[in-house]
Order: C-alpha cells, then sequence, then structure tokens
C-alpha cells in the first residue's frame, strides 16, 4: 500500500529535509510536525515532543508516520516518553504504518545514551516499524555527515579506533528505505545500513581523496585520552568542544547484518567510493585536479576541456591540485598520478589551442623540458622514499 500522505517529525533535519524533497517529488503530500515549517510544498502543523498527533491533521487512507525528531536539550526517558506517546496516537488514530528513525548504535548496554535512548524507544512502539539507520553520508554537509567532511580536511586526525568497522550507506539510499518502510513494504525492527563494513578510518581517508584529493594521515589514540580531551575541551575557551556522545558512539558500534533487510525494502547500496564521485564536492575535486594538469601542460582549462576530464576519470579525484602533490609520487606512466596526467595530455591534444601549445615547442625546447622533468624527479626521489615508508 502506498503511503500518499506522509506526517513527518523533524523535517528541517538533515534526513527530514531530503526526506520530504522524495515524497513531494513523488506526488505525495506531507505534514510537517514541529516547532517551524517544513520545506516548500509541505504543511505546518506545531508539534512538540511529548504531544500526541494535532487535532487539526488531515488524515487520509494511506496515511504514514515517520518519526524522525530528537530533543537533544531533553532528558533521554523524556525523548522515549515522547516517542510512545505519539506512537500510541497514531495508532489510536487509524495510522497504520508508523515509522521510527533509530540507530546502528541502539542497544540496551550501548556506550552512549543515545544508543540506549533509541533501543528504550523501540521498546515502547510495538507494532511499528524501526530503522536502524548505519552512518549516513551525502548530500548537504550537516549532522554527522558534515563533521566527517570538516575532518577529512584535517592535516592529520587523532582518532579512537580507526579500525572499528562501520556501514556507510548514501543519505538518498536512506530516504528509499524510509519510504519502503512507510509503503508497508517491510516492517519489524530493520537494518538500513550498508552491507559492507568498512574501517572508519578508511571512511575519513575515502572522504579526503574525493573531496580534496589527499592522503589523510590518521594517528589512532586511546578511548581515555578522546574522553579527557572531551572534558577539556567543556572548559577551555576558544577550544572547539568535543562531543562524548559522538566518541562513545563510535567507540561502542557494533556490525549488524543489514543484506537480507535491504532486500525485503527494496534498497541497492553502492559502494561509497562510488557514490564520492557523484557527489557536488567529488565533482569539483576532478574539475580542480583537470584544471591544474591542463595548466601544467600550457593548455588553457576551458569547461569543455574539464568537463571531457570528467567524464574520462570516473573513479574521482586523486591529486590535490597544487604543486606539492609532486613531493608524494613520480609521474611515471604506471603511477596513477601520471596515467591521470597521460589522461589529461590526450584530451589537451584532441583540441586546437591544446595541439598548438604541445605541438609547437621546439625540439631543443622539448630536449630542455625533459632535462627538467629528470632534475625534479630526481631531487624529489628522497622525499618519495620517505613518504613510502610512512604509509
Amino acid at each position: 500500500m502506498r503511503a500518499h500522505h506522509l506526517i513527518v517529525t523533524g523535517g528541517g533535519g538533515y534526513i527530514g529535509a531530503r526526506l520530504i524533497e522524495f515524497a513531494l517529488a513523488q506526488g505525495r503530500t506531507v505534514t510537517v510536525l514541529g516547532r517551524r515549517p517544513g520545506p516548500a510544498g509541505s504543511t505546518h502543523l506545531q508539534w512538540a515532543l511529548g504531544d500526541p498527533l494535532p487535532a487539526g491533521l488531515p488524515l487520509v487512507e494511506g496515511s504514514a508516520l515517520v518519526h524522525l525528531a530528537h530533543d537533544w536539550r531533553a532528558e533521554a526517558e523524556d525523548n522515549v516518553a515522547g516517542t510512545a506517546t505519539l506512537f500510541a496516537s497514531a495508532r489510536d488514530t487509524g495510522v497504520a504504518a508508523r515509522v521510527f528513525i533509530s540507530s546502528q548504535s541502539a542497544r540496551s548496554d550501548a556506550l552512549n545514551l543515545y544508543g540506549r535512548m533509541k533501543w528504550a524507544a523501540e521498546q515502547c512502539i510495538v507494532g511499528a516499524t524501526s530503522l536502524r539507520v548505519g552512518l549516513v553520508y551525502g548530500g548537504p554537509r550537516q549532522a554527522m555527515y558534515g563533521l566527517l567532511c570538516r575532518l577529512a580536511r584535517l592535516p592529520i586526525l587523532p582518532m579512537i579506533d580507526p579500525k572499528r568497522a562501520v556501514q556507510p550507506i548514501h543519505l538518498d539510499e536512506v530516504i528509499r528505505g524510509i519510504l519502503a518502510a512507510a509503503d508497508g513494504r517491510a516492517c519489524g525492527v530493520l537494518a538500513l545500513a550498508g552491507p559492507d563494513r568498512i574501517a572508519f578510518g578508511d571512511v575519513l581517508r575515502a572522504l579526503a581523496m574525493a573531496y580534496g584529493g589527499k592522503r589523510l594521515p590518521i594517528l589512532p589514540v586511546p578511548l581515555n585520552l578522546a574522553l579527557l580531551a572531551c572534558k577539556i575541551s567543556a572548559h577551555v575557551p576558544l577550544m572547539p568542544t568535543i562531543d562524548k556522545e559522538r566518541v562513545l558512539g563510535l567507540a561502542g558500534t557494533e556490525p549488524i547484518e543489514s543484506a537480507m533487510d535491504l532486500v525485503r525494502l527494496g534498497v541497492d547500496v553502492q559502494p561509497m567510493t562510488a557514490r564520492l564521485t557523484q557527489e557536488p564536492a567529488g565533482r569539483r575535486a576532478v574539475l580542480d585536479e583537470g584544471r591544474y594538469f591542463m595548466r601544467y601542460l600550457g593548455v588553457r582549462p576551458t569547461p569543455a576541456l574539464l568537463r571531457r576530464y570528467a567524464r574520462a576519470v570516473p573513479d574521482g579525484a586523486i591529486a590535490r591540485p597544487h604543486w606539492g602533490m609532486r613531493w608524494r609520487e613520480p609521474l611515471s606512466g604506471t603511477s596513477p598520478l601520471g596515467q591521470r596526467l597521460r589522461v589529461a595530455a590526450r584530451i589537451a591534444e584532441a583540441s586546437a589551442p591544446g595541439e598548438k601549445v604541445l605541438s609547437g615547442e621546439s625540439r631543443a625546447g622539448r630536449l630542455l623540458g625533459l632535462a627538467f622533468q629528470g632534475l625534479v624527479e630526481l631531487l624529489l626521489l628522497p622525499t618519495r622514499m620517505l613518504a613510502s615508508l610512512g604509509r
């Protein structure tokens, strides 16, 4: 049964805003419950956590509730009680499909309070669907995904347990799972997380490479030291506050079996590395890389040449667009950097301006250029050897 009308709490959040956008594009009607209106095209009704469904809510056959809201200022017990009140009200008023957005960390013995609260809420909504969502990435840089993108830009990243397995899933794949649950395709407690388990450190490295074309050195940090840093950050002026809940949430993450649940929901999860190249930041990184290579070759990087380069390298950026990348990797034909430069040269040669620039140099000039490149490679050899030893 298709849910023609969605009742959404938390519609202004990272997941909620995208859910409403998708639902409206599919011709569904959406009512947002909360203090503030949702995206354009949705109806808004005032509501706060702990309240039942508003009296003025238009209920039609095929209505579904999707509960995303969480009050970080309230006590955990208030969030659990508020969820129970909302779902009981929805059940009593005939809302057949009731979907609770839970977390991969939801367990009775979770290290963080958020995970224990999500588990307790699941126990209060019998007959509803709970989606235990994995590590969400993609879309606007908000919530945890926004934090990960900021961390990936650091020159070196201290991290607790970088080998801890997480299960990334793209924001749009999460939305498809939520809509499938709202349509009654599957019910119960379901894992809405990527089927592949990836080390959390590798997730950060993938973001750094896809969005910045750089390698991210990671420094493992003991959990006790990280928790001490959380305490210190709360009392030191001008120091960014480190959220203890997020630290404990990562430290206590346990893998969940999701493959069968994804099949039940009809969600096909693509590998993270493939999806990152489709993100706006990933596309910009590829264009920056192509722009650097064209300038390196002495060719003006026109939009047409950059578009051709982006189509020719579907695997995302590998090179930070500045001269400093040369110290880590030689421009040989077998190195990834050298292969990308060769692609750029072929694209440039196929254009009229590029053909003129690349073929117009005299024999003496080409020999001088080759000698200069050989000297650069020789001078950079020691630093590359050191870099390879440190990997």
